[in-house]
């Protein structure tokens, strides 16, 4: 049985003769009837005479000649006016939902209340009746109820939220600033800023997030909430060089000591597990030690025993799903690293002063010599001695510091002070005489490291890059953090997570919301 034919295998067209035969022309695809606007889909002459036999026959056969060539074209003017006058009435369509985001935008900029918009579609409606009132009919057309401002409001957010997600893959590197604080209603607020930097230098800094933490914000809530963010934007740790807090010890993390020998001690199967492990790679110790308050003695060995054995512990509580992010970061094993050393000389200085028989005169000779001791330690940390900081030392060793200067005027930089990985790349950098002048000539190190030639100083120029994202402060999470809760007031404690996190992001943000597209989106028809 043969397929049956398809209208389309047709290849049928419009004939020329069907405007002055029938009064058909082609529009959009569709034969229509200048006559009664009717449209017929199939172009087929048999459709076209029927249309035109039914319905205009009589009326239009005696049309002949010039008669009939004049009635044709009166009916394409006025089809070309109707077009028109519905094309200028979606434009001012168009333009009147886009103001109407403009507005909302503003609003939010300023840290404005939904409301006020209502009152400044009042100013601008008096101003108007003054200055031009034949054109008030166009600005009551715009829609700016607070209704329509929170709908806006919510799409700007949206709309740079995805603009953000898309720049994200671009990031060759980025660091974040986190700060958590309770807002009007006692709900706790973490913000998470992010800035990157792409291969061309280029450096975004924009809100990641705003969280709300419902229950404890313990450490462990505070980093499911950041690696949650992190999914919706698609962000990867492996690019994360630093993370900013504000310093509190929910962010710190500094029970995780404790509660790390914790489950290894207290769980049997682990205990017996984490053992054997540090047996087969034969480690400087067989196990953790307890921490006791009534032995105060212990805090120095527990720390000790714990920072010396921190990389096995880390593989081991990865291996049983534990995650202890701390343990891979730099500036927290550095802070325990000289926690450690203080608690050990403190430790010392007990034990002298605990001495069986000790004398008034010799326990005060031994708090005034750690006195001096600690004026020297101050003095040996400022200049980055650190042979009697045991611990420091090795963390320096694990973690080599990076250096600032390098990135600041990698010219005057002494190469045995820079990181091995560097130094073939700063060499070359440094007996470049064009390279030197132009460096001297520019004021702007991110001009600068991007001119580099990447074949030649890739090392340099992601070095640079790690250091232009890092944070020096959560600085910008408090002020933000001020607008929130600004906006967020007594007035208005009700206002949602989804408004507050779109208003904030609309008014921290560098990027410009696509507004064009957000029209183009939708009908563009007359708000209510």
């Amino acid at each position: 049985m043969a397929p049956k034919r398809k209208i389309n295998d047709e290849h049928r067209i419009f004939k020329e003769d069907w405007t002055e035969l029938f009064f058909f022309i082609e529009h959009g695809g569709k034969l229509l009837c200048l006559i009664c606007n009717k449209t017929i889909t199939v172009m087929k002459e048999y459709n076209v005479r029927r249309h035109y036999d039914n319905e205009h026959k009589a009326k239009f056969e005696n049309l002949t000649g010039e008669l009939r060539q004049n009635k044709i074209k009166h009916f394409l003017t006025s089809l070309s006016s109707q077009q028109n006058i519905f094309k200028s009435q979606n434009t001012r369509n168009e333009a009147s939902v886009r103001a109407s985001y403009v507005v909302a935008k503003m609003l939010a900029k300023n840290n404005r209340p939904f409301a006020d918009i209502e009152f400044f579609k009042k100013c601008m409606l008096a101003v108007t009746n003054e200055v031009c009132p034949e054109k008030i009919k166009l600005f009551e057309e715009i829609s700016l109820s607070t209704r329509t401002c929170v709908r806006r409001t919510d799409e700007l957010g949206n709309n740079l939220f995805s603009q953000l997600k898309d720049i994200i893959p671009s990031l060759d590197c980025f660091s974040i600033a986190i700060y958590e604080s309770t807002d009007i209603s006692d709900t706790a607020q973490l913000l998470i800023f992010i800035r990157g930097i792409d291969k061309e230098f280029n450096i975004y800094e924009e809100l990641a997030d705003i969280c709300s933490i419902k229950g404890t914000t313990t450490g462990e809530d505070i980093f499911k909430n950041i690696e949650n963010s992190f999914e919706k934007l698609g962000l990867s740790l492996k690019k994360l060089i630093s993370i900013t807090t504000d310093g509190g010890k929910n962010m710190s993390g500094i029970h995780k000591v404790i509660s790390t020998i914790n489950y290894i001690r207290k769980n049997g199967l682990a205990h017996r597990q984490f053992q054997q492990f540090l047996e087969e790679i034969e480690a400087e110790y067989g196990d953790v030690i307890y921490f006791t308050e009534v032995r105060w003695l212990s805090r120095g060995a527990t720390l000790k025993r714990f920072f010396t054995l921190r990389e096995e512990i880390n593989i081991f509580m990865n291996e049983k799903e534990k995650n202890v992010p701390q343990l891979s970061d730099k500036k927290w094993i550095h802070d325990l690293a000289f926690l450690t050393d203080m608690t050990t000389f403190l430790n010392e200085l007990n034990v002298k002063l605990q001495g069986k028989e000790k004398l008034l005169p010799d326990m005060y000779s031994d708090i005034k010599s750690f006195t001096v001791k600690l004026k020297l330690f101050y003095k040996h940390i400022d200049e980055k001695k650190l042979d009697n900081f045991v611990c420091c030392k090795k963390a320096m060793e694990t973690f080599q510091q990076s250096n600032w200067e390098e990135v600041k005027n990698p010219f005057v930089v002494d190469i045995d002070d820079v990181e091995s990985c560097l130094q073939m790349e700063i060499i070359e950098l440094q007996s470049d005489e064009c390279l030197k002048t132009a460096f001297r000539d520019c004021n702007n190190l991110i001009q600068f490291y991007s001119s580099l030639c990447e074949t030649k100083f890739s090392k340099i120029k992601y070095f640079a890059k790690k250091m232009l994202t890092i944070f020096g402060s959560t600085y910008i999470c408090e002020q933000t953090f001020s607008l929130g809760k600004y906006r967020k007031s007594k007035y208005a404690s009700r206002l949602t997570d989804g408004h507050l996190n779109a208003v904030l992001r609309i008014s921290r943000s560098k990027i410009k919301p696509a507004i064009n597209t957000l029209v183009d989106a939708i009908q563009t028809q007359k708000s209510h």
